[in-house]
């Protein structure tokens, strides 16, 4: 027994020599791994996708106000840092045994294995989410006309290719739709045509119900049209008269509404109406300007009956042609001439180019020209060069030009001996 309890201690001492030397080892590694390849602590920039899986039979119904996206926080080495992007991460909210009703659920998140990570938190780190009972049911379609068909067409039938249509979704909300509309325009109906349509669920109110699926998402439709004996369309025009006085052309814009009508009368008499009508008579004879017009249509058969259309809007673009009229020698006068001063203007005569309508400008006369060298600014003497102003009646649809664009005036004091082309002042003597 004591030659035992040597040994014993030798190979005790060699285990606890042995077990330090480990430590030692693995301390020296991870200090030297530390710092070569650190940890570090780090949020991703792109944000993470969140997975929600509730039980089958049930819906998320808040889903358009739950956040589908986290922030994730990690902790890795260096090297792992550098090739993880948020593909490598999962958040999800484990909805599992969960019944209908609102719930606050953690968010849960994982890394693949081989990344060497870890995550420190997310943002946010919960969601409330409110889960329903799922629900089919099958309703009803009816048509739902936008708009109805002209008086000149009969609508015969609508066939829709099913009659009933499954919508799916949260229990309370399929409980809501009574129907499903289609709609229908038919203003432009005028022969048989078909269709499709998206149909739209319904409440009671006729109130459009959202968060429900439909299946078939989509409906075709056949329209069977007829046309009617007892009613036509026909065009109609306006009717012109008379003649625009001298120096006036009819203009943009001329225009009508409506260009047709729909008459209702015996089949015999329908057939003989042509198919163009005319309005009442619009003179044109004392027109000078622009007008619209409200004129009725008139009908030769006392037994036809105007359905839609009974007064026709006619707008009329008048104008008259532009042109340019030359005045020639029309005399300078001066205005705003200061006292003990005197002026001369050289030249004292100019050309005066008015343009404009030409009954305006045919009406003018030499005399309803006027132009006018303002001399208020000058006060002592001296050779200046102004501009004439022109103007013609006081009329201010008239383009006038003054050649020469610029005139010269000397001004000189009153006691001096005064220049030979001197004119007189506001057209005194």
């Amino acid at each position: 027994m004591q030659t035992k309890s040597p040994l014993r201690k030798i190979v005790l001492d060699n285990v606890l020599w042995f077990l330090g030397a480990l430590l030692l080892a693995v301390f020296v590694w991870v200090t030297a791994t530390a710092q070569s390849d650190p940890i570090e602590q780090w949020r991703l920039s792109d944000r993470v996708p969140i997975r929600f899986t509730p039980d089958p039979g049930l819906i998320i119904t808040n889903e358009s106000e739950l956040t589908s996206t986290v922030l994730v926080q990690l902790r890795a080495p260096r090297s792992v840092r550098q090739i993880m992007s948020a593909d490598d991460v999962q958040v999800w909210a484990n909805l599992t045994g969960l019944s209908a009703g609102e719930h606050t659920v953690e968010l849960q998140a994982g890394i693949a294995p081989d990344r060497r990570a870890q995550v420190v938190n997310t943002t946010p780190g919960r969601v409330t989410v409110q889960l329903e009972i799922a629900q089919s049911q099958l309703k009803p379609v009816e048509a739902q006309i936008t708009a109805d068909a002209p008086p000149i067409v009969r609508v015969d039938s609508l066939t829709f290719d099913t009659l009933q249509v499954m919508v799916s979704g949260p229990a309370s909300r399929v409980e809501q739709v009574v129907k499903v509309l289609f709609p229908l325009d038919l203003s432009v109906a005028r022969a048989r045509f078909e269709a499709d349509a998206r149909p739209v669920p319904v409440d009671v109110d006729g109130e459009i119900v959202s968060g429900v699926n439909l299946s078939p998402a989509v409906i075709h439709v056949v329209v069977e049209i007829s046309q009617r004996s007892d009613v036509r369309e026909v065009r109609v025009l306006p009717n012109i008269v008379g003649e625009l006085p001298e120096g006036y052309v009819l203009a943009q814009p001329f225009d009508y509404e409506p260009k047709s009508i729909i008459v209702n009368g015996p089949a015999e008499v329908l057939a003989q109406l042509p198919g163009v009508v005319l309005t009442a008579p619009i003179d044109l004879t004392e027109r000078r300007a622009s007008f619209v017009l409200d004129v009725p249509v008139e009908l030769s058969d006392q037994r036809l009956v105007i359905l839609t259309g009974r007064t026709i809007q006619v707008t009329v673009g008048i104008t008259a042609p532009t042109t340019t009229r030359q005045f020639d020698r029309i005399p300078l006068e001066m205005i705003g001439l200061r006292d003990g001063l005197r002026a001369a203007l050289l030249p004292n005569e100019v050309t005066v180019l008015i343009t404009g309508s030409q009954p305006r400008l045919d009406a003018l006369t030499p005399d309803d020209v006027r132009v006018i060298a303002d001399l208020a600014a000058f006060t002592e003497s001296g050779t200046y060069r102004i501009t004439p102003l022109a103007s013609a009646s006081d009329d201010s649809s008239l383009d006038i030009a003054v050649l020469p664009d610029e005139i010269d005036v000397q001004i000189t004091n009153g006691i001096e001996a005064a220049p030979e082309a001197t004119l007189p002042v506001n057209g005194s003597p």
